[in-house]
């Protein structure tokens, strides 16, 4: 179990140190709101909307531009960015890149799941 949370560890830190290179350009980014923070739906409640149990390894943060914003990693390998509206709920924008085939997840790591 011990070598799963490694494995997944490093999994996220590459995952996230690859993230400036896989967000959105600046110009590309959209706002999602101004509305004030007490009108936000809650986090757990976003997380439901994104499925982020579905997933291996999953970051939330608040975009600088207002949006809820997910990485996740498949269980396949595939890595997700998405952005969703905080009060709404909708989804803004979605973007993924298929990674299995040129980095094959182990066994273990997509067996795991990790919040």
């Amino acid at each position: 179990m011990k070598a799963i949370r490694s494995w997944s560890f490093a999994c996220l830190t590459a995952c996230l140190l690859a993230a400036p290179a896989f967000a959105s350009e600046l110009a590309a980014q959209v706002r999602c709101t101004d509305a004030p923070r007490e009108t936000w739906l809650a986090e757990e409640q976003v997380r439901k909307l994104f499925g982020a149990d579905r997933y291996a390894v999953v970051k939330f943060k608040i975009s600088r531009t207002n949006c809820y914003e997910f990485y996740a990693v498949m269980h396949s390998g595939t890595i997700v960015e998405a952005y969703y509206h905080p009060v709404s709920g909708r989804l803004v924008k979605e973007n993924r890149i298929d990674s299995a085939a040129t980095h094959p997840v182990p066994a273990a790591v997509r067996q795991a799941r990790i919040r």
